[in-house]
């Protein structure tokens, strides 16, 4: 060996001391940007996006974003065909579609036109009509109050022609009839009990001696579109009910609801007409796209470790928090443009440095808020082995730090999990609540949940400007959304370098039957009109809110979103439940509970709240094409497992 040769080794032998050791998660010396981070909260969170409602331009131009700066940090496109996308369709509510809508009386030579003469109602059954027309009164059957417009009356085929509301009382304090109207005057109750008598459809009028007495149409609000109700419905103009009272030789309207409100005796008849019905409302379908970024592993394991955050919100819609009815861009910048940040901060940084053991699978949701739709698509179409898949960690509503603390769900998890979080929390200096129950919540780590991956889920808190338009960035707390951060990347280091792990742990928590997704809990009161707020029970006398306090439960995890058929489709079906019991499964679609059809998650909670605890029901699900009968006893809602 010669001299400068010896010389050569000995300065390589130095400069390889003063190396640190490779470790998991050294040599990433790129610091998470508080200013960077806000500055994709400012942009996602932006007007120009018109808060990123799915399949709108907005939600196209935070996807295309996101992609790009997944490639910035340094991933490889991930989703279909070798692109950054991974598209899907998802059904949000109806659509009215005007040129095909058609309502013909054929006593009648006057052309009705739509939304002037008649309209159908948000929450209408999609499927056309040909049917005689018969007058069936207010369409309300209260034996209670000695009330029944079916009385002797043969309604099946028959499209029901009946005035809105229920019998006006003299006094406003009556159970019935009074200020505060009974749940017989809901359009649901009323299609619940046409659909039972055999109804074809319900036209449904405005009495005359109501305040107001302007007789408006009630409005297509499509933001109360995602119920639907067991019959074709439309709302018509007095003057077209008074033609048609006159074509059959009957009292104008005002005589007929003056009789009936104070007579309070049946004046249901066959009018000796047919109509023809055109609905003229579809599913609105919407295109959507999961956003999904690949940084490779060291190539020694194909398992991986999926980053999840979505980046949709409610567009624009009228606010829920008052009687405005004007639409307003809902930016949701905790909800959750903060997580989308912290995603691509995330990308940034662990793209620098060595590779980790395992792959790591970013992924930027769409259509949470319509119930999960982005995470169970891909968990339902992963783009690699769901088998591979070892843990999924999702950032939702990182932007609201409070005094140093926020909550980890999903903890419970995995065996590893609280030993590893622990130490983690200890390194960045950061406080932590661990979340109650079995890590499920209302966010896409519950579709990766389902399938046995362990998850964690990163949450600062729910606060007064949840889903509300006031989310904006410039409430966002970018300094504390890192420190949250710096917590996730150790965890995800670890997670990544690791050589076996983690174990799963199956939940022991219960998790929710009833839904608690917006599209549930704050969807727009379906007989409220678009003027007022989703979540308050209006004086309008066919007003309900959507959020029901439930006396029972089956014990299934319901599909929220559903696939536009009839029925509920179970999920699954939790231990010690009156539904397992009774033999239901997981896969099952429950068409009727009772008497009553189950159209939709909605109909489903509607008819349960009808019942209490211990009532015996039977439950009719369609299962492999086979209809089956069950008997259930329904158990109270706040049961717990092994009671």
């Amino acid at each position: 060996m010669n001299k400068r040769l010896s010389r050569r080794l000995i300065a390589a032998f130095l400069v390889c001391l003063c190396l640190p050791f490779a470790v998991p998660g050294e040599g990433r010396q790129t610091p998470f940007d508080p200013a960077r981070y806000l500055e994709h909260v400012r942009y996602l969170a932006s007007d120009e996006l018109q808060g990123r409602g799915t399949g709108t331009p907005g939600a196209s131009l935070a996807a295309e974003y996101i992609a790009r700066q997944l490639e910035a940090a340094g991933c490889r496109p991930a989703g279909a065909d070798g692109g950054w996308f991974q598209p899907f369709e998802v059904t949000s509510g109806k659509k009215l579609i005007d040129e095909k809508a058609l309502l013909v009386f054929d006593t009648l030579s006057e052309r009705l036109v739509i939304r002037r003469d008649w309209i159908p109602l948000p929450f209408t059954e999609m499927r056309d009509v040909e049917a005689p027309v018969a007058f069936a009164g207010y369409g309300i059957e209260a034996p209670e109050f000695n009330y029944d417009d079916y009385a002797g009356f043969h309604a099946a085929g028959k499209a029901l022609l009946v005035l809105r509301y229920e019998p006006k009382a003299e006094d406003p304090q009556a159970e019935f009839g009074g200020a505060e109207p009974s749940e017989h005057a809901l359009f649901w109750n009323k299609a619940r009990v046409a659909a039972r008598h055999g109804a074809a459809a319900l036209i449904i009028v405005n009495p005359p001696n109501r305040e107001p007495a302007e007789d408006e149409l009630y409005a297509w609000d499509p933001f109360a579109t995602g119920q639907t109700y067991p019959l074709p419905m439309v709302h018509i103009r007095r003057t077209v009910a008074d033609l048609l009272l006159a074509k059959a030789g009957l009292a104008d309207l005002d005589t007929l609801t003056r009789e009936l409100d104070q007579t309070r005796k049946p004046r249901s008849q066959d009018l000796g007409f047919s109509l023809r019905l055109r609905i003229g409302v579809e599913p609105n379908r919407l295109a959507a796209r999961n956003v999904i970024g690949l940084l490779p592993g060291d190539g020694s394991t194909a398992e991986t470790i999926v980053i999840g955050a979505h980046y949709d919100h409610l567009g624009v819609r009228p606010s829920r928090r008052g009687p405005d009815p004007t639409p307003q861009i809902h930016n949701g910048a905790d909800d959750n443009a903060s997580g989308t940040a912290g995603l691509l901060e995330l990308a940034r940084v662990l793209g620098q440095g060595s590779p980790l053991r395992r792959n790591l699978l970013l992924v930027a949701f769409d259509a949470e808020e319509l119930g999960l739709c982005g995470s169970k698509y891909f968990v339902e179409h992963p783009p690699i082995e769901l088998s591979q898949i070892r843990v999924m960690i999702n950032l939702d509503m990182i932007g609201r730090l409070r005094a140093g603390k926020f909550t980890l769900y999903g903890v419970n998890t995995a065996r590893e999990f609280a030993g590893l979080v622990e130490q983690a929390a200890s390194q960045v200096g950061l406080q932590y609540r661990v979340g109650r129950g079995s890590g499920a919540g209302a966010s896409d780590q519950a579709s990766f949940l389902r399938r046995e991956i362990p998850v964690l889920f990163a949450f600062t808190g729910v606060h007064k400007e949840y889903h509300a338009p006031e989310d904006d960035w410039e409430l966002i707390d970018a300094e504390g959304a890192v420190s949250v951060l710096k917590l996730c990347e150790r965890v995800i280091v670890e997670l990544a370098s690791a050589a076996e792990g983690p174990t799963f742990v199956p939940p022991t928590g219960e998790p929710e039957e009833e839904p608690v997704r917006p599209g549930i809990e704050e969807n727009r009161a379906e007989e409220q009109g678009p003027s007022a707020a989703s979540t308050r029970l209006s004086r309008d006398a066919d007003s309900q809110p959507t959020r029901l306090t439930m006396k029972v439960r089956l014990g299934i995890v319901p599909d929220m979103v559903g696939d536009g058929e009839p029925g509920l489709i179970v999920e699954e079906v939790l231990d010690g439940s009156c539904a397992k019991a009774a033999g239901i499964q997981g896969g099952d679609r429950i068409l009727r509970i009772g008497q009553d059809d189950v159209r939709d998650i909605y109909a489903y909670m509607r008819i349960l709240g009808t019942f209490k605890p211990g009532d015996e029901v039977d439950v009719v699900v369609l299962r492999k094409g086979e209809r089956k009968t069950f008997r259930v006893k329904l158990q109270a809602a706040n049961y717990r497992r092994g009671e």
